[in-house]
């Protein structure tokens, strides 16, 4: 692309919000990022035309106004899921886990769109962004693409159009939110630090004089915080941080017995409890403990906790997410975002899948009526960067190797920087693709478990597609924006 209409569409709606009719204004377009001021050129080059949705509450100062940025993960992926499923002012209804047999051979061509009774509205504007070669955006020449798939250069580009937003649309003085899921948690941390490293300086003037705010918190739904870590993505890691995901699976496809009648809050403690202090300590000697006595009953162990057969255990002590999805229940594939998600294995397409026809078929409809935006272009929901991403993190993790980006020294310096970020995890007990334990032992690793807070809701990978954890994650993200005290340490908190 090599000229781009700014233009935006606009919507003015209303909907019932805590009971009142609250108004609020719905704009969709692109706006262009641009890179640093060159200092030899003495201009700022245009990236990329980013396209982007933003949903605004009429009427309030914007100085008080937070204003959140979200992306979901990938990478490659645009934020349409987001944008769709959980804190819009319109969403899609999908019911996880539950997959109706009439779909056991094709995936629904739609699903109920509903006004979002737990939108996030009340609380922040909110603005879903699509990074370039997602949704409708797109670079421009001489930028190709493929120059912005990259760990570094995509977080460099989203900073670089967090900018420019916050310029075009005078949010210098709103406090600011970061909200990325899945490969969100190794973007959003990135971009979050990056932008505090930058500071106040691409900001234009404005007349208020009151003081400019780069970054005030990030949420993290359901992340992926180190590649290395991740026996998924690093296959010879530990998948001690999954166990707790399995047994979870397990208790709810009824082939584990462990859990009893044990709330899933225990049950996760328990579970903490048996992986640091069990399973962790033998499997480092396992070939000397394996047939031993206390080996027999660490395997038996593992059978009543996860369901997974002890036989199994015997083979692999280290079983991976992917003989689960494929094994743990006869007969049936089970989702690697929600492994309680299940299809026959005869059905022409896996669990994660259900909702993507639905969702991409119904984004034209869904932005004409909710934000009065029309584009006869493909909208590319996912992933077709991610077989060329460029994963190398360079600057603070360049010690790792160019498959393994890490976001932890980044969101450590990011507390550096700004002492009273505030922070916030989410995660689903059955999402075996991030599990949530795994983040849990990242965090503690990096020395910033009791930094950090991670809370665990029913569901998997996309929490806010079960029905059940609606309306308690809301209330988190609630006291999140209400108690600026939220995630800080008493030392920093009582100031």
């Amino acid at each position: 692309m090599s000229v781009v209409d700014e233009t935006t569409s606009v919507k003015r709606s209303k909907m019932m919000i805590n009971g009142t009719l609250t108004p609020f204004t719905a704009q969709a377009g692109h706006l262009i990022a641009y890179a640093p001021k060159d200092a030899a050129a003495g201009q700022e080059a245009a990236e990329a035309a980013i396209f982007y949705t933003a949903y605004t509450r009429d009427g309030l100062p914007k100085d008080k106004r937070p204003v959140t940025f979200l992306w979901n993960g990938g990478p490659g992926s645009a934020s349409i899921w987001l944008h769709m499923g959980s804190w819009g002012p319109v969403r899609l209804k999908s019911d996880a886990p539950s997959i109706p047999e009439e779909f056991y051979k094709k995936q629904p061509e739609s699903l109920p769109l509903e006004e979002n009774a737990i939108t996030l509205l009340d609380k922040t504007d909110l603005v879903f962004v699509d990074p370039p070669g997602t949704g409708y955006s797109t670079a421009i020449s001489p930028y190709i693409n493929n120059n912005f798939w990259g760990t570094d250069a995509d977080a460099r580009l989203l900073r670089d159009f967090i900018i420019r937003y916050n310029n075009v649309n005078n949010r210098q003085t709103s406090p600011k939110y970061l909200y990325g899921e899945s490969y969100g948690g190794i973007r959003t941390p990135i971009v979050g630090d990056l932008l505090l490293d930058e500071g106040t300086a691409r900001f234009l003037p404005e007349s208020s004089g009151k003081q400019n705010i780069v970054v005030s918190g990030l949420i993290l739904n359901s992340p992926i915080l180190n590649y290395a870590s991740n026996c998924h993505m690093a296959y010879r890691s530990s998948c001690a941080g999954y166990l707790p995901s399995y047994a979870m699976v397990g208790d709810y496809h009824k082939l584990a017995a462990a859990r009893g009648n044990a709330s899933a809050e225990s049950y996760l403690q328990s579970m903490r409890t048996f992986v640091t202090e069990k399973y962790l300590p033998s499997v480092k000697d396992w070939k000397t403990v394996k047939d031993t006595a206390p080996g027999k009953e660490l395997i038996a162990e593992l059978e009543a906790r996860t369901g997974i057969p002890a036989a199994q255990w015997t083979s692999d002590i280290n079983t991976k997410p992917d003989w689960v999805q494929l094994n743990l229940v006869p007969s049936y594939k089970l989702g690697r975002y929600d492994g309680r998600m299940k299809l026959p294995k005869s059905s022409p397409y896996g669990p994660d899948g259900y909702i993507d026809d639905a969702f991409v078929n119904q984004f034209k409809s869904y932005m004409k009526q909710s934000v009065n935006y029309e584009n006869s272009s493909y909208y590319s929901a996912c992933c077709s960067a991610y077989g060329y991403w460029q994963w190398f993190h360079d600057g603070l993790t360049s010690g790792y190797s160019s498959y393994d980006p890490s976001s932890l020294p980044d969101l450590k310096e990011s507390l550096a920087f700004n002492p009273e970020l505030r922070l916030l995890i989410i995660h689903g007990y059955e999402d075996i693709a991030t599990p949530g334990f795994q983040t849990e032992l990242d965090l503690k690793n990096a020395g910033m478990a009791d930094r950090v807070p991670v809370k665990w809701f029913e569901g998997g990978h996309m929490t806010y597609d079960t029905e059940a954890s609606r309306a308690p994650l809301k209330a988190e993200i609630d006291k999140y924006f209400d108690d600026p005290r939220y995630s800080l340490p008493p030392a920093i908190a009582s100031n």
